[in-house]
């Protein structure tokens, strides 16, 4: 039985019976048969994502209209400590729009009438802003694929709290593995090899932390603000490594009534596409070869360097972001890149935004 049918058992439960199932499948030992013990671990695994799912997604029908206001701070930055704020503001799941404003950057982002748009005051969008969103999304991290596998569960330490653990494999993130001096077109889909190591809290069974394989941010939560039968992170961290990079503190998480729902609809100017929960993936059509650089063959250099990009509804990369450093290496990836060529991903077969993580291997 896949992730969705078995987590839709719990979801179709109250949040009381539901966190009812996680404790007593937590309370379980393992002692059964291998295949008896691996399929117990599986479903304590779904019973904890399904449980944070219906506490943490705010976007849902049962949530009515409502407001969130957050403060941001970004960390490490050349010119200091930025600050800014984050609001998000929802007439129903299927009417809303978020916003980002930072000295110097705003973004509107939102759904409207099955169509989502976005606004921004820049053309390529800084890295930080992508891990604000998804620090400010904990159900973001529990949107797994259907054949994820709980490959460990165990308790540990979270910050004083005994906490229930998991290790899933894969992630729910798209990925182009690529290698240096190849001229094969690889297809993007999900990583089997990726991983995320997510701890609930065991008395509420909210997100305590997300912790991903190879070189991506980390994301921790503390505290509680609630709004009905929901629960939401107080405050909000993303680590680079062992570096904070993002705090976000929630300053409001209330009901928001009378709202008119034309002021959701995308103001003018807005870049507009169709809305999926799942659309289909791009694919690339042509591609330029990745030099390895003449001066790290010479030295035996060799490794991998890990983008993330975003293959917009033109076919072309846009947004490369570099998350593992490579010196050489990174350059020869940028300039490569800007000659390749996708058929986007698609909702009806109407072409939309998606982003991907591109990692390029330059061996020895």
């Amino acid at each position: 039985m896949n992730l969705d049918v078995r987590g839709s058992l719990c979801r179709s439960l109250s949040a009381l019976s539901c966190l009812g199932i996680v404790l007593a499948l937590a309370a379980t030992t393992l002692t059964a048969p291998q295949a008896a013990a691996a399929e117990d671990q599986q479903q304590k695994g779904v019973a904890l994502i399904a449980r944070a799912q219906l506490l943490e997604k705010l976007l849902t029908p049962d949530t009515g209209p409502f407001r969130l206001r957050v403060h941001v701070k970004l960390f490490g930055l050349v010119d200091g400590t930025r600050e800014g704020e984050y609001v998000l503001m929802a007439a129903s799941q299927a009417q809303w729009f978020e916003q980002v404003r930072f000295p110097g950057y705003s973004e509107l982002t939102g759904l409207y009438e099955g169509q989502a748009w976005r606004k921004s005051n820049v053309i390529d969008k800084p890295f930080r802003f992508h891990e604000v969103a998804q620090m400010l999304s904990p159900a973001g991290h529990l949107r797994l694929p259907a054949n994820a596998e709980v490959k460990k569960l165990w308790q540990k330490d979270v910050r004083g709290v005994k906490a229930f653990c998991i290790e899933v494999s894969p992630t729910g993130d798209l990925w182009q593995k690529d290698t240096a001096g190849r001229v094969a077109i690889n297809p993007v889909g999900i990583n089997k090899d990726t991983q995320v190591t997510l701890c609930f809290d065991p008395a509420s069974g909210a997100l305590l932390s997300a912790a991903y394989s190879n070189a991506l941010p980390r994301f921790e939560y503390e505290g509680q603000v609630t709004l009905g039968n929901k629960v939401f992170p107080k405050v909000l961290r993303c680590f680079e490594g062992n570096e904070l990079a993002v705090e976000a503190t929630v300053l409001e998480l209330a009901k928001e009534e009378g709202r008119d729902p034309a002021g959701f609809a995308p103001p003018a100017g807005a870049d507009k596409w169709p809305y999926c929960e799942t659309p289909e993936m791009p694919h690339q059509t042509a591609k330029r070869e990745i030099q390895h650089p003449a001066s790290a063959k010479a030295r035996k250099q060799f490794g991998t360097v890990i983008c993330l990009a975003e293959i917009g509804t033109d076919g072309l990369v846009h947004n490369l972001t570099v998350l593992q450093w490579r010196g050489a290496f990174v350059p020869a990836v940028q300039q490569a890149v800007k000659d390749w060529r996708y058929n986007p991903a698609t909702c009806n077969g109407i072409p939309v935004p998606t982003e991907i993580y591109i990692a390029c291997t330059f061996p020895p």
